[in-house]
């Protein structure tokens, strides 16, 4: 829950530098001055809140899974293993010549 919190402050701390920048370049646009220079309060306030949902983001990730199919392979049970339908035989069928076949289709 904590990381969740982390992630959910960094990103609305993200949205504010955003909304900063936004209001900064309208306030320079409606003075008519054409320089675009962003303060160094909302560069350092866009990086920390970026670093801060990333390291929420990160706390927030789940484990890796193990990539050797052994070890999944063993959680499994012999009935998810082996889905075949082992009653189905095709052992019965006749085998038939290809001349009779086309006999057949005539």
């Amino acid at each position: 829950m904590l990381a969740k919190s982390i992630a959910i402050l960094g990103t609305l701390f993200l949205a504010h530098a955003a909304y900063s920048t936004y209001e900064h370049l309208a306030y320079l646009k409606a003075v008519d001055r054409s320089s675009s220079d962003i303060p160094i309060e909302i560069v350092v306030e866009c990086l920390l809140a970026a670093f801060v949902a990333l390291v929420g983001v990160i706390l927030n990730a789940d484990n890796f899974k193990n990539v050797l199919m052994e070890v999944e392979i063993a959680k499994l049970t012999i009935d998810k293993i082996d889905t075949r339908p082992s009653f189905t035989t095709f052992n019965h069928r006749k085998i038939v010549s290809t001349h009779t076949q086309l006999d057949r289709r005539l």
